[in-house]
């Protein structure tokens, strides 16, 4: 299981899979259904459970790496649901276009590839490739522009000032620019706002993997779905078209027990926790690390990198 922390080189294939809190009354081994919002965000219901988080089953090492340390049982007593998908530019730009943020819907950085035989013959649509050059800063602000479009309680708030400060809020229209810099306090200050929010955030780590590894339905594969990466991951190996190798349209390879597609490959996922060693004792719906150094958890690989970094454990 491979975890990456943002550098400059990785913010291009940095992408967000959005999450948020399941209705009451969940109990393990629920199945699994599909979240209403299919419109524009279809999402799948993960019921809680028990894994071990960092846990490697040994059957792909590909380039010698070795387990996470500490590996630690968890346990998520609340189910919750998760994005079937990448969020892709067609759902990036319907929610971010005309932002008073400063975030341009299409990143400069931005390059727009040749589609392979794969997407012509399903139809291809650059609206379904996932959107890409996206900042922690930017999914957070995501995230509460479409639980304000949907109706929903945003999950994040800033402070009005940092390191002091007299208020919060939770409406991004209000929090500035976005900063190019990782290492803003104010907005590194952001946090989930009380009171149950029922909005869209960010998953977890501990959320990311238990879905990624299929949930409670028995899995135990190497990678999101398959023990064969090409099965279920775009990666290094074969994300190559005419000579550049990009991301590819969500969906197109196979998904995971649960109906998750991408979770291996195609693009890194944000998650919410700071990088911070997994503790080793057992632990019931961890949120990670308090703060960091401006250094939070990127998940699941990605077409730029090897087979290895796209493992699910």
């Amino acid at each position: 299981m491979k975890r990456k922390t943002p550098r400059s080189a990785l913010i291009a294939a940095a992408a967000l899979v959005l999450a948020f809190a399941a209705s009451c009354g969940d109990t393990p081994g629920s199945p699994n259904v599909s979240a209403p919002w299919a419109d524009l965000m279809p999402m799948q219901r993960v019921a809680p459970g028990t894994f071990t988080l960092g846990e490697s089953l040994g059957t792909w090492n590909g380039d010698g790496g070795s387990n996470e340390s500490n590996l630690t049982q968890v346990t998520l007593t609340q189910g919750f649901y998760m994005g079937r998908y990448p969020v892709t530019w067609g759902q990036w730009v319907a929610v971010m276009l005309w932002n008073p943020n400063g975030i341009p819907f299409l990143p400069s950085g931005w390059i727009p590839a040749p589609a392979n035989q794969q997407e012509i013959d399903a139809g291809f649509d650059m609206s379904r490739r996932p959107a890409t050059h996206v900042s922690w800063y930017d999914a957070i602000v995501f995230a509460n522009r479409l639980s304000i479009m949907r109706g929903l309680t945003p999950a994040y708030e800033l402070p009005d000032a940092y390191p002091s400060y007299t208020s919060w809020s939770s409406d991004p229209d209000t929090w500035g620019a976005v900063p190019t810099s990782l290492n803003n306090g104010r907005w590194n200050a952001a946090r989930i706002a009380s009171g149950n929010p029922t909005g869209y955030r960010l998953p977890t780590e501990a959320q990311w993997e238990f879905a990624a590894k299929g949930g409670v339905t028995g899995e135990t594969f190497t990678f999101s779905g398959s023990n064969t990466v090409g099965d279920v991951a775009w990666t290094w190996e074969n994300s190559e078209f005419g000579g550049i190798r990009s991301p590819r349209m969500v969906g197109l390879l196979d998904a995971n027990g649960l109906g998750l597609h991408d979770m291996s490959g195609n693009v890194l996922e944000w998650v919410q926790d700071w990088y911070d060693a997994y503790p080793g004792t057992p632990q019931y719906d961890p949120v990670g690390a308090a703060s960091g150094l401006f250094v939070r958890v990127l998940r699941g690989g990605s077409w730029g990198g090897g087979a290895s970094h796209a493992r699910s454990v």
